[in-house]
């Protein structure tokens, strides 16, 4: 059979002396796994297929990550209750850059969601108080602020999205009918009230000196399962919203980016909506995606009409009855760690960073989500899952402030694909996915200098 010959050129980027080479291939043989470094050779060969990397940047990438919810923080704290050394170890496997996966984004949840322990909470259950007097942390405080402030003692740069499951339950309208939990929008006169909420919940991060860089209104706000909290809301309540909030925010110097709709692909028309508000369009800097239904692309739809306006991917699971390594793999990498920033997002998170083997602790909702790793209940040994060592090879390379480069792509791809990151060292990441049934040799291009090399099945990230 005879192998594609593929070509990367990089146009107008600086020269480098040698180029760092790492892989990991879908058969698991290499792991992030460092191989020798590249000298470019002076020419420019004939290709038939090949990508230029053009001058011309996009959007900024602010980086990889998870959500930190109480299930995980739960998975960690027990870690470092059994070994603090190992616990930092793992820490440090995800947020450390050096020798780490590099993750920087984290979003955590305001109060319980379907990966929490219950009872259900917010952060102020007290009936009808406006001005938070009885605002808490709640159980937050004895999970996940522990474990976030050990990410941050590790990488203090961290990005932190937070995000409810549900308002307050008073301020429902199913909080009279007992069950508010489940159900239920928010009452017309509870607009005001629940921006105030979120600014004083981000005042109370401040206070502890941690940042909130962007918040969504709701999580999955046309969502409504019987198993865990939840609020639905329309695009039209999440203008409202913002109106409420962008006032609040300018009068008390909060800088923390407003998100909305965040939730899947398929109801696109939802952040259309809430971005049509001329009144509200000031305030909110983007919309928010998830990956259970639609498809990646409708994040290029919502960008094409605002092109002002950010696009994050901020949520995908991998599930325990998905076992086949390479295939979540490359679902990943089309969807998610290359597909969703090739299609605007400047984000790319997965759901629970840390689970047990059953998917464990949750209260509701996915039966059967995969963590980033996993967390042996019984001897704490930690699997670091496709979704780590996935992320791993994107984020890990990146020197901020990061933009992703025009690839033109000419002659046909196919089997493979590729994503180039400027780094704000002016080094260059190039990211090749390489899913075809045999290794391609390939040829990648800078000016009038080129390294080759054969690209195992799987994928290569190269550092110029």
């Amino acid at each position: 059979m005879k192998m594609m010959h593929v070509s990367l050129v990089l146009a107008l980027l600086p020269f480098a002396l040698c180029v760092q080479v790492w892989q990991t291939t879908l058969d698991q043989q290499s792991l992030k796994q460092r191989l020798g470094d590249l000298t470019p050779i002076s020419g420019n060969p004939n290709n038939n297929i090949q990508v230029n990397i053009n001058s011309d940047t996009y959007q900024e990438i602010y980086g990889y990550g998870g959500a930190l919810t109480e299930a995980a923080a739960v998975m960690f704290m027990r870690l470092k209750n059994e070994d603090q050394s190992n616990y930092f170890n793992v820490l440090n496997a995800m947020f450390n850059s050096t020798g780490g996966a590099g993750f920087t984004m984290l979003r955590i949840p305001m109060g319980s969601c379907d990966m929490s322990e219950s009872p259900y909470f917010t952060y102020d259950d007290q009936p009808y108080d406006e001005l938070f007097k009885q605002w808490s942390w709640g159980r937050d405080s004895e999970n996940i602020m522990p474990v976030l402030k050990d990410i941050l003692s590790i990488n203090p740069d961290i990005k932190i999205m937070i995000t409810p499951w549900t308002a307050p339950l008073w301020m429902k309208n199913s909080y009279s009918a007992g069950n508010g939990w489940y159900w239920g929008t928010l009452l017309d006169n509870m607009y005001d009230d629940f921006a105030y909420y979120f600014q004083v919940t981000i005042q109370q991060y401040a206070a502890e000196g941690i940042h909130i860089y962007a918040m969504s209104f709701q999580n999955e706000p046309q969502n409504e399962p019987n198993t865990y909290p939840v609020m639905r809301l329309t695009g039209a309540n999440e203008s409202a919203l913002a109106i409420a909030l962008g006032p609040k925010f300018a009068a008390n110097n909060i800088d923390t980016k407003i998100l909305v709709w965040d939730h899947n692909w398929d109801q696109y028309e939802f952040p259309m909506e809430a971005l049509s508000n001329s009144d509200a369009y000031p305030y909110i800097a983007g919309s928010a995606f998830h990956c259970y239904g639609g498809d990646v692309s409708s994040q290029t739809t919502v960008y094409n009409a605002y092109p002002d306006k950010e696009i994050w991917f901020t949520e995908c699971s991998g599930t325990l009855d998905q076992s086949d390594w390479s295939t979540n793999m490359q679902y990943n990498f089309n969807n998610l760690y290359l597909g969703a920033p090739q299609n605007w997002a400047r984000t790319v998170l997965h759901w629970c960073l840390a689970l047990d083997p059953n998917g464990n602790p949750h209260t509701g909702g996915c039966p059967n989500c995969r963590g980033v790793i996993t967390v042996e209940s019984d001897n704490y040994t930690v699997t670091y899952n496709e979704e780590y060592y996935g992320m791993a090879m994107v984020s890990s390379f990146l020197n901020y402030p990061a933009y992703r480069l025009d690839c033109d792509l000419v002659g046909g791809w196919g089997c493979m694909n590729a994503m180039c990151i400027q780094n704000g060292d002016n080094s260059t990441v190039v990211v090749v996915t390489n899913f075809c049934q045999t290794p391609q040799y390939t040829v990648i291009q800078n000016g009038d200098s080129y390294v080759d090399l054969t690209v195992n099945v799987g994928i290569t990230t190269l550092v110029w």
